[in-house]
C-alpha cells in the first residue's frame, strides 16, 4: 500500500481499490461465526445509528419518506428508519451483510452501486433524502459516488453523510511523526488506510469535502451540532434546486 498526495488540492489517497466479485444467490456465506460476530456489534453500533437516527429526524420527518441508505452494512439504520415509518431501500455490495439484514430485519437490500443503471435509469430525483454513513472514506471514486448520488435526490432533497475527519489531531500528529521522521514511522498514519477490501482508501478535510459536495450539486452544507467527536465529518446538504 501507498498513500500519495494530491500536490494540487492535498487530497489523500492509497492506491487500491476494490473488486467486486460475481454474485453468489445460491450460496449461503453467512456463517454462524459470522452471524455472531455481526450481532455483537449490533449494540455498539446501534449507539452511534440512533444519534445519527436524531440528527435526520431533526431536518426532516422520515415518515411516508422516500429514502436510501448507501453502504448499509448490516440493515440496522434501514431498520431504524422503517420504524419511523419511512419507505427505506438499501445500497450494500457485500453478500454476507445483505444476507445479515434479510434474516435480522427481513429486508432485501440491493448489490448495484449507486451510479449502476438499475438506480440511474429508475430512481432519478425519487428520493426525499440519502444516507452515507461511514461509507465515502471506502469507495472506489468518490468524486463519481457523490455526483451519482445528486442524481437520485429531489432537488431540494437532502444527503446526510458522515466520515472521518482529516482535520483531527489524531492525523495530524500522525503527519506530522512521518513528516520529521523522514518518513521513517509511517505506522500512525497507516492505521487510517488499509488496502484490504472494503477498507479506508481516502479521507477528507473539511475544507475538502464541503468543496466536493458543491461540486456534485449540493448546497446549503451544515454540520452536524448533536455529534461532539472532532474525529469525524458529520453534515448535511440540499439538492440544489436548479
Amino acid at each position: 500500500m501507498q498513500l500519495f498526495t494530491c500536490a494540487n488540492c492535498d487530497f489523500h489517497f492509497i492506491d487500491a481499490l476494490d473488486e467486486f466479485p460475481d454474485e453468489q444467490p445460491d450460496a449461503n456465506l453467512l456463517s454462524e461465526k459470522a452471524r455472531s460476530f455481526i450481532e455483537k456489534q449490533l449494540p455498539q453500533n446501534g449507539i452511534q445509528l440512533g444519534k445519527n437516527l436524531q440528527f435526520v429526524k431533526a431536518h426532516i420527518d422520515p415518515s411516508g419518506k422516500q429514502c436510501l441508505d448507501i453502504g448499509s452494512g448490516a440493515g440496522q439504520f434501514l431498520f431504524f428508519l422503517q420504524d419511523q415509518g419511512a419507505l427505506p431501500q438499501g445500497i450494500e455490495p457485500q453478500q454476507i451483510f445483505r444476507e445479515f439484514a434479510q434474516q435480522k430485519y427481513q429486508l432485501r437490500l440491493r448489490p448495484e452501486l449507486v451510479d449502476a443503471p438499475h438506480w440511474q435509469n429508475k430512481f432519478a430525483s425519487y428520493f426525499d433524502f440519502v444516507t452515507l454513513w461511514d461509507t465515502l472514506e471506502h469507495v472506489n471514486f468518490p468524486v463519481e459516488t457523490l455526483k451519482a448520488t445528486s442524481q437520485l435526490i429531489k432537488p431540494g432533497g437532502l444527503l446526510f453523510l458522515d466520515t472521518p475527519s482529516r482535520d483531527s489531531f489524531f492525523y495530524r500528529a500522525s503527519e506530522w511523526s512521518y513528516r520529521l521522521s523522514g518518513g521513517a514511522k509511517p505506522a500512525l498514519l497507516n492505521r487510517f488506510y488499509s488496502a484490504k477490501p472494503f477498507r479506508h482508501k481516502q479521507l477528507f478535510t473539511g475544507v475538502q469535502l464541503t468543496k466536493l459536495l458543491e461540486n456534485s450539486g449540493f448546497t446549503d452544507i451544515k454540520r452536524s451540532a448533536l455529534h461532539k467527536s472532532k474525529n469525524k465529518l458529520v453534515v448535511v446538504c440540499r439538492k440544489s434546486a436548479q
